[in-house]
């Protein structure tokens, strides 16, 4: 993958907390399908502010971005999984 198409994927890193799927992102447009196929869900698109916290209406997913004050909480006590 080139680094102008990794620069803009941005980094993603999804993580479970206490059973609430959570994304941190550094991208202030995000979207989200529930995961896509039969159990997904109609794209939602998402608008962040830096350092700011939007959930998908849809599914309850929770979006920080990396500026957030909860990142490293989110990060030390949250499962990891690839989402």
């Amino acid at each position: 993958m080139s680094a102008a198409a990794m620069a803009s994927k941005g980094i993603e890193e999804h993580y479970i907390l206490d059973g609430e799927e959570v994304v941190i992102t550094d991208r202030l447009e995000v979207s989200c399908d529930g995961g896509g196929g039969v159990l997904g869900h109609p794209v939602e698109y998402i608008t962040l502010e830096k350092g700011g916290e939007a959930v998908c209406k849809y599914c309850d997913r929770h979006f920080y971005h990396v500026a957030h004050p909860r990142v490293a909480e989110i990060r030390q006590k949250g499962e990891p999984f690839a989402g």
